[in-house]
């Protein structure tokens, strides 16, 4: 459980939810005081701590996380829509993969034409990501930070792979 939770608040925070997420969480929070739970101020606790460790990972001070923050709102619904459009084109594919013998072939032409398609797409939104990171992080920041998203990514996908909880410090 502990490292499901660092690893969403490492994966928010790459995603978007940085420090000025941060002071709009507590600002809200001190509305909406009456209504938090334990569990939920738990949950926040975690996820604050897991966007610091992030910001010392990396290397980033208060104005780039904020940023950082903005530059990843800025993507993500585009990378939401390339994770969906992947996702069914692969439902897709193995749905016409089981159908055997009654596979349509038109279907599964269109379908890998797309995944590459879709391919192509995410790379031109991760060369787009970069010039605008370039613009407040310097080229070690860059490295350190895809670095550290894609160790999420391993196990987050390892998680999910075997069911396995994997430490959450084990760097």
């Amino acid at each position: 459980m502990r490292f499901r939770v660092l690893a969403l608040a490492v994966l928010l925070s790459s995603i978007g939810a940085r420090s000025g997420d941060a002071q709009v969480l507590r600002r809200r929070d001190r509305i909406q005081a009456p209504l938090k739970t334990p569990a939920r101020q738990k949950l926040e606790e975690r996820l604050r701590t897991g966007m610091a460790r992030v910001q010392n990972r990396v290397g980033l001070s208060d104005e780039q996380m904020s940023q950082l923050a903005r530059a990843n709102r800025q993507f993500d619904a585009r990378r939401k829509e390339l994770n969906q459009a992947e996702r069914a084109q692969r439902v897709e594919l193995r749905a016409q993969l089981l159908a055997g013998q009654g596979a349509n072939q038109d279907r599964i032409a269109t379908a890998l034409d797309q995944m590459l398609k879709l391919q192509r797409d995410r790379i031109d939104l991760q060369i787009e990501e970069q010039r605008e990171l370039s613009a407040f992080m310097s080229p070690m920041q860059r490295a350190r930070y895809a670095a550290l998203q894609e160790q999420i990514r391993r196990r987050l996908q390892g998680v999910r792979a075997n069911g396995t909880r994997q430490a959450p410090d084990s760097e």
